[in-house]
Formats: structure tokens, C-alpha cells, sequence
């Protein structure tokens, strides 16, 4: 634990450092006074995250991302933080300030939940996809610069997320351990806005948002907080929606007046998110509610952010596999030596969309059944938790009607954003996690919305058992996690330190290069690349090296 808090306030500085630079560079472009925009921690937080995301998916185009680059990150930073220290120290003051004014109750919630949330970090990594490929894509891009044809040694590591760049800047490894920060980092952060939103909103007229911010709370920390320290792309978007949802809906007014910072922030969150998992992709009409006011100013930063963020996500899906989008072969306007051969990227497609279906059974026998044949097995191979999810989403039709006859039309506009992502993740391939935003907040605002209702009517009674209901479910969350925690006092090593990555045993191959594969499993974990889970027999180097990439030969 103390190692991980010690890397997250690495991590927290560099982001925090850079966000507030990115932000004094756009106010002097844009010509705002100083004090114009409030910008808050998280807010700086994130633009510094998300745009250093994007420039490491531009240079890993030509070098590799690893310790050489973090180096440089980080006397990047050591240096903007002397040049803003002023304003940093400011900033911290009003933080201090704020923090010593509130009550010490509050403070100790505070402490528990970072406390709780370190101690799932530090346990060991279950997210079969880091295992599988996450891992092995980290060691190329710390390695190499983008490798043409990768995919042909194993389709996964074609599925390009920009956020798999990201954490290969911030992989860190002791031994046999592995500490992948920013999950668990960001869902940090992401909760300290909830839990001061919460904190703001818990008052009459308002306390339905409160509610809102709080189930929000619950229900990602009930489903996804075993997954944070992992570097799956699911959770990092996961977090990336709610907060994409929750910068519309805290500032309802302000939103419409301003605001050049926020519309560069809530830019990169969604196209960051877009890159980061291609479901996503029908976030983008969230930027639509931000457009009232200043159309063409804020049209164009949309579009200039847009351009700078999706460019090095096609062109490393472009090297990758020789397609524009992988694995959608369809879209197919290459013609390289590199190319993933059409039958393989159509392979890949059809496990993922079978697996999202009905997992476990080959594909052949899923891809081809109508929706009628399909949807009640897949919904009963969820657990329970994740069919009221489904349920509570699905029913949240009445609500979106009753947002319109009461006219709480930007409300209604959430709600549709929300309906038109989970239709296409539904059609698409209907995994939960490739939705946890969305389902986390059509959830949330459904449960909310009906407090709303029953606020100042006739029926307010029945509050007291929706309340009942929440209280409920928060202890359902602590029963269901409380062994998380009492896992570390069992083991007080972890205390200091996380618990060791699994390895595998592997097998020596040679083609004309030497690769490995595991012997008694499918996944590689974080063993010296090449590392396939299967014999190669058809492809080659392009050239003399790994960093030349790989060709199949028909």
C-alpha cells in the first residue's frame, strides 16, 4: 500500500502539473483573465492525463514509450512545477483551507475509502485480459515504437486502446511485482468528485442529485473495484463516461456560459474514451449538449481536440493490422505487406461478438442466431447484480417520458444519450463491461429521478423506503467487499507492498525468429515478448528485427 501511494502521488503530480500548464497556455490563447474559469483539481487532473495520453500515442509512433520518456515526463513536470510555483501553491492553500473547514466526519470518510481502495490495488491482478494480452502489448510499446503487423503473432494485440500507451509509461515493475497505477488512480479521483458533489447537492430541491451521485458511487464500486488494478481498458472508460456525464450535470447553468477550459476537458474525456475503447463511440454526442452558446468557438476546439486524439489512434491501428478500425475488416482501404489476413480479423470479430453473447460456446454456433435466440441465455449468464442492472436500465424508459412532460429536457437528452449507447453496445456485442459507464448511469439516474418524483408529491412516504433502499445497498456493497480489506490485514507484507504478478511456464519456438509460448495455458502474462499462446506457422519478420514487424506468407 505504501508503495502504491507513493507511485500515485508520482502520478497525481505529473497530471496534476501538466493539466495546470495546459490550462494557463489555453487561457493566454483565448485571452481569459485570470479567475475567469474556475478550474478544479480533478478538472486539472484529468486535462493533464488525457493530454499527456495523447502525445505518448503520438511519439509511440516512432519510439518506444518506457523509461526514457517517464524521465523525461517527470523533469517536464519538476519544471513546469517551478515556473507555475505560485499558482500550485495557491491551489494547494484553497485545498488545505476547504479540507480543514469540513467536518471531521467527513474527512474520515474520506481517509476509509482511499484507505479501502488501496487496499484493492495491492492484491493480485484477476483481469484475465492483462493476462492474455494487456500485459504483452505494454512490453511492446515500452519497447518498440509502433510495430508494423503485430496482430499476425496474435490477433489481441491488434485491438490498438491508446490507453494500453498510456500505462506503458506508467508500468512499474519491482521483481516479480507489477503496479499498474491508473485505474485505481483515476477512480480515486473520480470518487473525491462524486463524494463533494454529493456533498454540495444533499439539500432540499437538489438531494435527488445527491442521490444520484452517491448510487452512481455504489454501483461502480459493487461491480468494478476488483478490477483496479488491472489495466483493462473497461474500467479506465468505464470512469471516463461517469465523468463525462457528471461535468453536464453539475453545472447545469454554468455549462452554457463558458467556458473554453471545460470544452477542451470534456473533449478529450470523450474522444480519449473513444480511443480507449471503440463502443464508446456514441459518447461523442454528449459534446452536443455543450454547443448552446459560442457554436462555431466551441465547434472548433471539438474538432481541433477530435483531430488530435483520433490521428494516432489510426495510424497505430493502421501499422498494427493494416486496417482503419480492427477488427472491422470491412472498412478496408489498405494495402500493406502487414495486413491481417481478411479471415483472421473476421475470426477475431466473431469470438468477441460470440463470447459478449453467449461466452463459452464456439463461435459458429452464435454468430449466426437471431437476437430471439440469444438474448434470454446471455442474460441469464449474468449474475444477479448485473440482471437489476439490465432491469433497472431497461426500465428507465418511464423515466426519460416523465423528464419530457416535466420538461427537465437536459435530463431527457442524458437519458437518450445513454439509450442510443447501450442500443448500439447491445447490437454490437453485449458484454457489460464493454458498458459499465453507461449502465452505472442510466442506472443511477433512473433510481434518482424517481426520488425526484416522489420529493414534493402526495406519495413523498414512499421516500422513506427508497432510502431504506439505498442504506441496503450500501451495506450490500460493504459485505460484498469487506474481504478485501481484512485480505491485507491477513497478509501485512501487502501493507507495504503489492502482492507478485503471476507467471507461467513457457516453451522455446523458432520460425525465423524465436518466440515462446505458454505451456499449460493461453496467456503470456508479462514474460519476454515474442509471446503467443499458439504455434506460428505461416508468418515472418518483414525485415531483420522484431521492430520491422511481422507478414503472413500465403
Amino acid at each position: 500500500m505504501i508503495l502504491v501511494l507513493l507511485i500515485w502521488t508520482l502520478v497525481f503530480f505529473v497530471f496534476f502539473v501538466i493539466g495546470l500548464s495546459v490550462v494557463r497556455v489555453i487561457s493566454r490563447i483565448a485571452g481569459l483573465k485570470e479567475n475567469r474559469e474556475i478550474v478544479t483539481l480533478d478538472e486539472y487532473f484529468f486535462i493533464g492525463f488525457l493530454t499527456l495520453s495523447s502525445l505518448c500515442g503520438i511519439l509511440s509512433i516512432w519510439i518506444p514509450i518506457g523509461y526514457k520518456v517517464l524521465l523525461f515526463v517527470s523533469v517536464l513536470s519538476l519544471t513546469l512545477f517551478l515556473l507555475n510555483f505560485r499558482e500550485i501553491q495557491n491551489k494547494i492553500e484553497i485545498a488545505i483551507r476547504e479540507l480543514l473547514l469540513m467536518k471531521r466526519v467527513e474527512v474520515l470518510v474520506i481517509v476509509l475509502i482511499i484507505l479501502f481502495l488501496l487496499t484493492v490495488v495491492v492484491h493480485k491482478i484477476t483481469w484475465y485480459d492483462t493476462g492474455l494480452y494487456h500485459a504483452q502489448s505494454i512490453q511492446w510499446i515500452r519497447k518498440y515504437a509502433v510495430v508494423p503487423g503485430l496482430g499476425n503473432i496474435h490477433g489481441r494485440l491488434a485491438l490498438n486502446s491508446m490507453f494500453l500507451v498510456i500505462s506503458g509509461l506508467f508500468t512499474f515493475q519491482i521483481k516479480d511485482v507489477l503496479i499498474f497505477p491508473l485505474n485505481g488512480i483515476c477512480y480515486t479521483i473520480l470518487f473525491l468528485k462524486l463524494f463533494f458533489l454529493f456533498k454540495s447537492e444533499y439539500a432540499p430541491g437538489t438531494k435527488w442529485k445527491a442521490v444520484f451521485y452517491s448510487v452512481i458511487f455504489l454501483i461502480s464500486l459493487l461491480i468494478i473495484i476488483p478490477f483496479l488494478n488491472s489495466t483493462s481498458p473497461d474500467i479506465m472508460c468505464g470512469t471516463l463516461i461517469i465523468y463525462a456525464f457528471i461535468l453536464i450535470t453539475a453545472q447545469t447553468e454554468e455549462f452554457n456560459k463558458i467556458n473554453y477550459i471545460k470544452t477542451v476537458l470534456l473533449s478529450l474525456v470523450v474522444f480519449s474514451c473513444v480511443t480507449y475503447k471503440i463502443s464508446s463511440i456514441f459518447l461523442v454526442l454528449i459534446l452536443l449538449l455543450n454547443l448552446r452558446k459560442e457554436l462555431l468557438k466551441k465547434s472548433l476546439i471539438i474538432i481541433v481536440i477530435g483531430i488530435l486524439v483520433i490521428t494516432p489512434y489510426i495510424v497505430r491501428n493502421y501499422y498494427l493490422s493494416g486496417y482503419l478500425i480492427y477488427p472491422f475488416p470491412s472498412i478496408d482501404i489498405f494495402n500493406v505487406d502487414w495486413k491481417i489476413p481478411v479471415d483472421r480479423a473476421l475470426f477475431e470479430k466473431s469470438w468477441i461478438v460470440s463470447w459478449a453473447r453467449i461466452p463459452g460456446v464456439p463461435y459458429q454456433e452464435v454468430i449466426n442466431l437471431k437476437i430471439s435466440e440469444w438474448i434470454i441465455p446471455w442474460f441469464k449468464s449474468n449474475d444477479s447484480i448485473s440482471k437489476l442492472l439490465l432491469i433497472i436500465n431497461s426500465l428507465s424508459i418511464i423515466s426519460f417520458i416523465t423528464m419530457l412532460f416535466k420538461k427537465d429536457f437536459l435530463f431527457a437528452k442524458i437519458q437518450l444519450i445513454v439509450f442510443i449507447n447501450l442500443i448500439f453496445w447491445f447490437l454490437m456485442a453485449p458484454d457489460l463491461r464493454f458498458a459499465y459507464g453507461f449502465l452505472f448511469i442510466g442506472f443511477s439516474l433512473a433510481i434518482a429521478y424517481l426520488f425526484k418524483m416522489f420529493e414534493y408529491s402526495n406519495y413523498s412516504g414512499i421516500l422513506k423506503y427508497l432510502k431504506i433502499a439505498i442504506a441496503c445497498f450500501f451495506f450490500i456493497v460493504i459485505a460484498r467487499r469487506i474481504s478485501i480489506p481484512l485480505e491485507v490485514l491477513k497478509h501485512p507484507l501487502l501493507c507495504i507492498i503489492p502482492a507478485p504478478y503471476e507467471t507461467v511456464e513457457t516453451k522455446e519456438f523458432k520460425s525465423d525468429f524465436n518466440y515462446r509460448i505458454p505451456v499449460r495455458e493461453d496467456r503470456c502474462f508479462y514474460c519476454e515478448i515474442p509471446c503467443v499462446p499458439f504455434p506460428l506457422t505461416n508468418v515472418k519478420l518483414r525485415g531483420h528485427d522484431l521492430q520491422d514487424g511481422f507478414k503472413v506468407i500465403k
